[in-house]
């Protein structure tokens, strides 16, 4: 490359595009190649030279003007996929976040079910257990009933006792003088009709 091109290529230098990206975007490339023909008008050669080193600028500018539009693109698509990277990312962490709360929701929907499978059973154990409560609350108050009477009976077997025990003892007296009835009895059967008189002359 000769030191025009060498130049040529400098003052058309990529790190700096914003110079010229708004004439190629309203004028084309008619300035850059007024810029490479100047260039090329600088030296002196002959016509056929001057038209083939033109020719051969332009292609030269050309390639480097599609270089830089490929470097362009390129890096847009870069940030672009960098920015559906992004996303992405940021799409499967959602759908992991959303993919454990499904996971959540459907343990507690099976434990709800389990729970709710258990209900019947559960008002099973609970009619029993309110009836066993009826029936313990019925016994306890059959067995309040029974200490009552049980009470009523010793008191009536206490007075009982007490009318056996007079009983007896009226029994008891009364054989006594049943037995001293008897006795006298047997006493006035034994005597004679003069014992009277007999018993007068002891006495005295």
């Amino acid at each position: 490359m000769s030191i025009q091109q060498t130049n040529a290529v400098q003052q058309f230098n990529p790190a700096a595009p914003d110079a010229h990206e708004e004439a190629v975007a309203l004028e084309g490339l008619d300035h850059i190649f007024k810029w490479a023909s100047e260039v090329v008008a600088e030296g002196s050669e002959d016509n056929r030279a001057k038209l083939a080193k033109e020719k051969r600028i332009r292609r030269q500018v050309l390639e480097m003007v599609q270089k830089y539009r490929e470097q362009q693109i390129l890096a847009k698509a870069n940030e672009e996929n960098a920015y559906l990277q992004r996303r992405v990312i940021a799409l499967l962490q959602k759908l992991s976040e959303v993919l454990e709360e499904n996971t959540q929701v459907k343990q507690i929907v099976v434990n709800q079910y389990w729970q709710l499978s258990r209900v019947p059973a559960m008002e099973r154990e609970l009619r029993e257990y309110k009836s066993k409560e009826c029936e313990r609350d019925a016994a306890v108050t059959e067995r309040k009933y029974l200490m009552t009477a049980l009470a009523k009976l010793k008191v009536e077997r206490d007075y009982l006792e007490d009318v056996a025990n007079v009983n007896e003892t009226e029994n008891a007296r009364l054989a006594r003088m049943l037995n001293e009835t008897k006795a006298d009895l047997e006493t006035l059967k034994s005597r004679r009709w003069y014992s009277p008189i007999v018993d007068l002359f002891k006495v005295k």
